[in-house]
């Protein structure tokens, strides 16, 4: 009989809501409940945005001790689990993002869309700006079988936009 991981202790402040909701989350599925698992998941829920494989080594406490190849395999069990989804961006880097866990099995899910702001190389989900926009589903060669579609809107966050507006520098470092 193997004796159970140790856990760390729980963190405090609000680092404790999105580590408690990823123990309850992982609990729920009936998953084992690892400290590299709960510290990831912690990230992806305590994030707005969908995060590359290094923004979630850079986010995890240094105390987690969590490896990048351990950070790699844990994003995705996440995604084959249905928790969290993987998309590649414009820069080819995929990005993992939080999903419900019932919304991961709606076709609605699948079919949502994106924003990519392509100063500041952030996606945001649209959902939460009301319903998705229905996507055609392309014609493809006879024999292939369409899972899903993506769409993604370009163009420039409202952060970004504040920036610009305000005469601060430009990514190409001129100001205007």
């Amino acid at each position: 009989m193997s004796s159970p991981t140790p856990q760390p202790p729980v963190p405090s402040g609000q680092e404790a809501a999105p580590h408690d909701a990823a123990q309850e989350r992982l609990r729920l599925l009936g998953a084992r409940v690892t400290q590299p698992r709960v510290a990831i998941l912690a990230c992806l829920i305590g994030s707005g945005e969908a995060m590359t494989h290094q923004a979630v080594i850079d986010t995890l406490p240094a105390e987690a001790g969590v490896d990048r190849v351990t950070v790699y395999r844990v994003l995705d069990w996440l995604v084959e689990q249905g928790i969290a989804q993987k998309r590649a961006g414009n820069d080819r880097v995929f990005r993992f993002s939080l999903v419900e866990h019932e919304a991961a099995r709606a076709q609605v899910h699948r079919q949502h869309s994106h924003f990519h702001c392509t100063r500041c190389d952030r996606t945001y989900c649209l959902e939460a700006a009301g319903a998705p926009p229905r996507v055609a589903t392309p014609k493809v060669p006879s024999g292939f079988a369409v899972e899903h579609v993506e769409l993604t809107v370009n163009g420039i966050c409202a952060e970004c936009g504040k920036r610009h507006d305000a005469g601060t520098a430009t990514p190409s470092g001129h100001s205007h």
